[in-house]
C-alpha cells in the first residue's frame, strides 16, 4: 500500500519535471504533463485518486511559479493550479469514468477537453487573483496534450500495471 503512494508520487514529479523541461517542445508549445497525469489516474481509479493526485500535482506545479514583487511585498500563487486539478480530478473520476471506453479516440478526446477546461480556469484564477498572463497557452497545449495522451496513457498503463477501469 504504501509502496503504490511512493510509486504514484514519483509519477507525480516525474510529471513535474517533464512539464519544466524543454524536451517536448515544438514550435514554442508543451504538453502539460500533470494535466495528462491526473486524468489517467482518475479516469482508472476514481474521484479519490484525482483529488488527492491533483491536489499535490497541483502545489507541486504551483511551487515552479515561484513569487512575484508587486510594491513591497511578494505574492506567492500556491493553490491554483491545486484547486484547479482537485476540481477537474473529482469531476472526471465522478462523472466520466462511468462512460470511459479506453480507445485511442476517446483518450484523445477527454484530454484535449479535460486540458482545455484546466487551463481556462486556471487562467481565470489567475486573472482574476493576480493579473492575466498573456503568453499561458490554452488552446496549443489543449491540443498538443490530445495528440500525446494515448502514448502517454499507455506508458502510465505499462509502469502502473492498471487495467481497463470498470464503471
Amino acid at each position: 500500500m504504501i509502496l503504490e503512494y511512493i510509486v504514484i508520487g514519483a509519477g507525480i514529479l516525474i510529471s513535474h519535471f517533464l512539464n519544466g523541461t524543454n524536451l517536448f517542445e515544438i514550435s514554442g508549445f508543451k504538453p502539460d504533463f500533470m494535466v495528462i497525469f491526473v486524468l489517467f489516474f482518475a479516469l482508472r481509479k476514481g474521484t479519490m485518486a484525482g483529488i488527492w493526485i491533483g491536489f499535490f500535482g497541483g502545489l507541486l506545479s504551483d511551487s515552479g511559479l515561484g513569487g512575484e514583487i508587486v510594491g513591497n511585498v511578494v505574492t506567492y500563487k500556491i493553490g491554483l493550479h491545486s484547486l484547479t486539478f482537485c476540481i477537474m480530478g473529482y469531476i472526471v473520476g465522478k462523472f466520466a469514468r462511468p462512460a470511459y471506453h479506453e480507445n485511442q479516440i476517446s483518450i484523445m478526446l477527454y484530454s484535449l477537453v479535460v486540458t482545455l477546461i484546466s487551463r481556462i480556469a486556471s487562467y481565470f484564477l489567475f486573472s482574476l487573483f493576480f493579473h492575466e498572463n498573456l503568453n499561458y497557452s490554452i488552446v496549443s497545449t489543449s491540443i498538443f496534450n490530445g495528440a500525446i495522451a494515448p502514448i502517454f496513457f499507455w506508458v502510465l498503463g505499462k509502469l502502473y500495471r492498471l487495467e481497463q477501469a470498470e464503471g
